[in-house]
């Protein structure tokens, strides 16, 4: 696996871009929503794990982003104990019923898959909302601290936006870099030809619960920080509404590309605040952007905008080798003749 100077400058640059928003836009309420996009964007970066890379097609990502949120919820509001002492705790509960949901439904095929996730993840919204003696059921958990740096807490606007940048920024990496090895080889291999794949020795089932338990984990860490944002969480969080969400963020922000999760958790943020005031048109919405992107963009917004780019720079490099005619050809001789 090689890392290019180009990669390095893709990241440096989306990190000093996300670092500058804030200058930019200075009201809290801009502040507020570009980090629940980036909190959205880390549940969708660990959604693209199983449904971009290794072709799992899941809706149980919403129970277990709130299984994280109430991990944190209950060690924080009812066990006193500090944030980042409870984010191992949430990944590793994620990760372990993402293991679980994993082992009993991977051996599914197609929308059987589907179908057992959503069971799965309908059977965790109810026992958050009904074991009231440890959720509190619909009453909800609150307070929930905010993450502490250096025993100083951070306040909710700009130190938890530029908190959740590099949160973002590492995970976005991680997954990339994952992605580069042999196991992401093999997720794609799966992806493509899942039959091929086993044919030359690929273990499918394992790669895949691999590449699930990771996501799990990942959808786990971006609850936590949604219940700390949010300071109070309901069984709502946990809802099967969540996992569609994200299901469709992955496929209108683009599958398998590092900035998919970006474009799809801006459309899923920003899209609801600007129709606040027609909100009965929020679904239909979405509903005709999906249907246009699964029709004219296939990849997503982000690899459309991807290939616009790659065009762009071709083009471009055309013109500059154009216009450096070698010697002998038609145009030189004018060309060395011009004053």
């Amino acid at each position: 696996m090689t890392i290019t100077r180009s990669h390095l400058a893709w990241l440096v640059l989306g990190t000093a871009v996300l670092s500058i928003l804030p200058v930019i836009f200075t009201s809290p309420y801009y502040i507020q929503i570009l980090t629940q996009l980036l909190i959205w964007a880390v549940l969708f970066i660990g959604m693209d794990i199983a449904v971009g890379h290794a072709g799992l097609v899941s809706v149980a990502h919403g129970a277990l982003f709130g299984l994280g949120a109430y991990a944190t919820g209950i060690l924080t509001a009812e066990a006193g104990w500090g944030f980042w002492a409870t984010v191992p705790v949430a990944m590793l509960v994620g990760g372990l019923v993402g293991l679980g949901i994993g082992m009993m439904t991977l051996r599914l095929g197609g929308h059987y898959f589907v179908i057992a996730t959503l069971g799965v993840g309908l059977l965790i919204t109810i026992v958050i909302r009904n074991w009231s003696s440890l959720t509190n059921g619909d009453l909800g958990l609150s307070p929930i601290p905010v993450p502490t740096i250096f025993g100083v807490a951070l306040d909710r606007s700009q130190g938890m936006y530029y908190l959740m940048v590099a949160v973002c920024v590492l995970c976005a990496a991680g997954s990339w870099l994952l992605m580069r090895t042999a196991t992401g080889q093999r997720l794609r291999a799966i992806r493509d030809n899942p039959a091929l794949a086993s044919a030359v020795g690929i273990d499918v089932s394992r790669a895949r619960l691999v590449a699930f338990v990771i996501s799990a984990g990942i959808a786990a860490l971006a609850g936590s920080f949604q219940a700390s944002y949010l300071a109070y969480i309901n069984p709502s969080i946990a809802s099967y509404e969540v996992g569609f969400t994200a299901l469709m963020a992955i496929i209108i922000g683009g599958r398998a590309l590092v900035a998919g999760p970006f474009f799809g958790a801006a459309i899923f943020v920003i899209l609801p605040e600007l129709l606040r005031s027609a909100d009965q048109f929020r679904l239909i919405t979405l509903g005709l952007i999906l249907i246009l992107v699964v029709q004219f963009a296939p990849d997503g917004l982000a690899g459309r905008v991807g290939a616009a780019l790659l065009a762009l720079r071709r083009r471009w490099l055309g013109a500059s080798l154009g216009s450096g005619r070698a010697p002998g050809e038609p145009g030189a001789a004018e060309s060395r003749s011009a004053p």
